[in-house]
């Protein structure tokens, strides 16, 4: 049986407006872009736009949306663009997730002040604040406030400390009573970076595996971001990515599954995967197997000759390209050899020892046997500098040419170590690009993904992983994508074999996956053909464990669901609305008559789905229910064609239940078995079914004594898994890793 799951519910008819300050901005845009790539702007970031919520609508929603584009493509371009669509229609916070690096953030905080701000010409219409403190919040209220209705923009570090500290600021008093639900929109750069849940498979293989998810662990970035939406009561969520296999993979296991999703358009000039692995391979350079590096196992003693190569190639690219053709201000090469910051400090040690010999031999005297060595090395790699310039309108220069720029390309170097070690060499580090025609960067993580390397022509990553990649990590090394059309005959790229046969298979992986997000509306469907390609390990293992089955998808789990109490209560009046149930057997009185439906799995799914969660135990219940019942349904025996919904008490009022406000759960949900009445009550645990998974949905009245919490009506679900399924499961996994 093929499990169908149904299309996802409209936008509630936001159509977003292109209005003053989108087109402003388009307007700037114009010298980089020419009409269809900013109709493909336009089109892309309305599409994104009108799947989050609706601003206009002054009450609490949330929705979480998925952006996805190729790495170094104009991602920042698109969400830069979309924040000015938000501005004029009405989205008053804009909050940027601007990657785990300091550099990163401040690279994020300097493109939002030239292209939005545009240099303080529009202070009105933006407030901007990076990292901001909870001495902030009277500014960010203030500003709130003005006239002119400024979208105030947020960049914050992706790091627990940075992100509870912006929590705090949502939930202050003055913050809150004057943003009440006016819509936020929340930018997730990198999404699956950091942000996602990395505990997710270790809990799912815990061996002593407890019976709820509230003693699993998370990571404490993840943890961060669910206290961040929990603050805000009307907010989107926009994942951008370019490799995407982590939030389409852990969707249904996690709080951040995205609901719609939008594939970007790179511009006319992008050269991307596709471009050095399948439709020129031959820009890209294989590094002996003796001269790759691994920390553990071939540390390199001395510096490999394919980098004294590449280094050659990037001087005499910057002649070229720089000097005579005159067609970039600047190029850079990039030297990534190893996570490790000891391998950075290697490498960069070999190449600036190279660059300082070679401005000696240069300029010795023209006799001098070092310098007549040293340009007779040259000379053997000028076929390769010119090896793509023959078309009819390319310029050939000499060798002799070049060599006449040479003296001052060498001299006139840049070479950055860029680790995290030190101040001043890692996160603070600013790159002066126009200060220098030749820039050599030297290091490995804090060169990954995110940080742009601006005209990088020629790469040298000598790194390979022990076993297999996984396919979003070694798509995010890819610095050397991007926009390099004008220079492209002058890159070059230098990988080991099996990483050269890893991009490939990646290009092919990629393109399928670009082409499943075009095809179907519905992630759940992208989802399945991901779990099933053959190709690299897509990202992180995310799969039900039998402990998981057999633990915590097993009897009665109940939920505590008291964070969007709002949401979650017009969602079930829609359904119980549209819904036609069978009452049950009387009991005699109201709170004890239920009524039931039998529905369809992939209904009973949906019902789920809009159900929100927003704390992490109730998150990771939910979303492994929704993953089970696909399972039971794509069985190829027996396959799970229906479940129940039971709405209990559904005649009578609210029922008390004993609330903690500390811990935001119910001391007990279910009633127990009485004999009071005309008929015996066997209690609301045995309202159920055996031959399916059963959710009941209460409508609760909390009892505490709080004041913000005390009185109040809420819905929350248990939900009944039968033990023979577990038993079944277990068995059919057991035999399958037989």
């Amino acid at each position: 049986m093929e499990i169908q799951i149904l299309s996802p519910h409209s936008n509630n008819g936001f159509t977003p407006i292109i209005g003053e300050r989108t087109t402003e901005l388009i307007d700037r845009l114009r010298s980089k872009l020419d009409q269809d790539e900013i109709d493909n702007l336009l089109a892309e970031t309305t599409d994104i736009l009108s799947h989050c919520t609706n601003p206009s609508k002054n009450e609490a929603q949330s929705i979480t949306n998925l952006a996805f584009g190729y790495v170094q493509s104009g991602k920042t371009m698109s969400f830069t663009a979309l924040s000015a669509m938000a501005n004029d229609n009405g989205f008053r916070i804009i909050v940027y997730f601007a990657g785990t690096k300091n550099n990163l953030l401040t690279q994020t905080t300097k493109r939002l002040r030239k292209d939005l701000i545009n240099n303080g010409a529009n202070n009105q219409f933006y407030k901007l604040h990076e990292n901001p403190s909870t001495d902030d919040v009277q500014r960010i209220k203030n500003e709130l406030q003005i006239g002119t209705k400024p979208a105030i923009l947020i960049t914050v570090l992706k790091h627990h400390k940075y992100i509870y500290t912006l929590a705090d600021i949502f939930n202050s008093q003055q913050v809150k009573s004057i943003l009440g639900n006016s819509a936020v929109l929340i930018i997730d750069d990198e999404a699956d970076q950091a942000s996602l849940n990395g505990y997710a498979h270790k809990n799912s293989e815990k061996k002593n595996t407890s019976e709820e998810w509230e003693d699993d662990d998370y990571t404490t970035t993840y943890s961060s971001i669910l206290r961040l939406k929990a603050s805000i009561s009307n907010h989107s969520y926009i994942q951008y990515t370019a490799t995407p296999q982590g939030p389409l993979l852990i969707s249904m296991l996690d709080l951040l599954s995205p609901k719609y999703h939008t594939v970007l358009t790179p511009g006319k000039r992008y050269t991307g995967g596709k471009t050095f692995f399948k439709d020129k391979p031959e820009l890209v350079i294989t590094i002996p197997e003796n001269e790759v590096f691994n920390s553990r196992k071939n540390q390199l003693k001395d510096c490999p000759k394919t980098l004294i190569e590449a280094l050659q190639i990037h001087l005499m690219n910057v002649a070229l390209v720089v000097r005579i053709l005159k067609r970039e201000r600047y190029l850079s090469m990039m030297i990534h050899a190893d996570k490790d910051q000891d391998a950075s400090q290697a490498f960069h040690t070999w190449t600036k020892n190279l660059i300082d010999l070679w401005t000696e031999q240069i300029n010795s005297d023209e006799n001098d046997l070092a310098r007549i060595e040293l340009i007779n090395s040259f000379r053997k790699v000028y076929p390769e500098i010119i090896r793509y310039y023959n078309s009819p309108d390319d310029i050939v220069p000499t060798f002799d040419e070049i060599l006449a720029q040479l003296r001052d390309v060498i001299f006139d170097t840049n070479i950055e170590l860029i680790i995290s070690r030190t101040k001043k060499q890692g996160e603070n580090r600013e790159i002066d690009w126009d200060g220098y025609p030749s820039h050599i960067l030297v290091g490995a993580e804090m060169l990954n993904r995110g940080f742009t390397v601006e005209n990088l022509a020629v790469t040298y990553m000598p790194r390979y992983s022990v076993g297999k990649s996984t396919a979003d990590t070694i798509q995010q090394r890819c610095r050397f994508f991007g926009y390099k059309l004008n220079y492209l005959k002058s890159c070059r790229v230098y990988l080991p074999e099996e990483t050269i046969i890893e991009y490939a298979e990646y290009v092919d992986h990629e393109e399928e996956m670009r082409g499943w997000l075009k095809e179907y509306s519905s992630l759940e469907d992208v989802e399945q053909q991901l779990l099933i390609t053959p190709r690299l390990n897509a990202t992180r293992k995310n799969i039900l464990s039998v402990n998981t089955v057999q633990t915590k998808l097993n009897g009665w789990r109940k939920m505590n669901a008291f964070q969007a109490i709002d949401e979650n209560t017009r969602s079930v009046k829609h359904f119980i609305a549209q819904t036609n149930f069978v009452n049950g057997k009387d009991y005699g009185t109201p709170d004890r008559n239920h009524r039931y439906v039998k529905l369809p799995i992939q209904k009973v799914i949906e019902f789920l789905s809009d159900f929100k969660s927003s704390n992490m135990p109730d998150a990771a219940r939910k979303q492994a229910t929704i993953r089970y019942m696909k399972y039971l349904a794509q069985k190829e025996k027996k396959p799970l064609q229906h479940a129940y919904i039971i709405q209990m008490a559904y005649a009578g009022d609210a029922r008390e239940r004993a609330f903690n406000k500390d811990t935001m759960k119910l001391k007990e949900l279910h009633t127990g078995r009485s004999t009071s009445g005309k008929e015996v009550y066997p209690g609301d645990a045995k309202i159920k079914f055996e031959d399916s998974i059963c959710i009941q949905i209460h409508k609760i009245r909390l009892k505490c004594e709080s004041i913000n919490w005390g009185n109040k009506v809420a819905y929350t679900l248990a939900i009944y898994y039968p033990e023979d399924f577990a038993i079944n499961y277990i068995e059919t996994e057991s035999q399958n890793e037989n």
